[in-house]
């Protein structure tokens, strides 16, 4: 089966406190991921450990991913277990000086028949980048509001 090997990444300044927690506030991705993605909450859990949300973009094929682990302010583990992949998706954030480098990366397998025929055509894993630097962009605005709104 291909497989998808992305890492994307993004440098904000701002408190690791403030990433961290948009990062672990699941049932608000819908704020900052882009809206073609239609991501839902299928589990929720206290804590974020077990959480479930769904994702069935526009024009594409469902998948679904649970948090099986995190460290706090520092990782955020994701199993993707249900449809067009299976493997494993990390959020990391990285102190630096003055600000957080946070990066996604993802080692999936393309279950799906369709994709994997799709693959053979295009790149899956410059997709996923592609998508994914929405997102992280998508991160870095919603830190800036949330910010700004604190002050108002």
């Amino acid at each position: 089966m291909p497989q998808i090997k992305a890492h994307d990444e993004i440098t904000i300044i701002a408190p690791v406190e403030n990433v961290w927690n948009v990062l672990i506030d699941i049932p608000n991705y819908h704020k900052w991921w882009p809206k073609s993605v239609n991501l839902k909450i299928v589990k929720s859990k206290e804590g974020i450990s077990g959480t479930e949300f769904k994702a069935n973009p526009l024009g594409g094929k469902s998948f679904s991913c649970r948090v099986v682990s995190i460290i706090p302010k520092k990782e955020i583990r994701l199993n993707y277990l249900e449809g067009i992949y299976r493997g494993e998706g990390i959020w990391k954030l990285e102190n630096k000086e003055n600000s957080i480098t946070v990066s996604y990366s993802v080692d999936l397998e393309i279950v799906d028949k369709s994709i994997t025929v799709l693959s053979r055509i295009i790149s899956i894993p410059k997709l996923h980048s592609m998508i994914f630097k929405r997102i992280l962009k998508g991160l870095a605005e919603q830190i800036n509001f949330n910010s700004f709104s604190k002050l108002t």
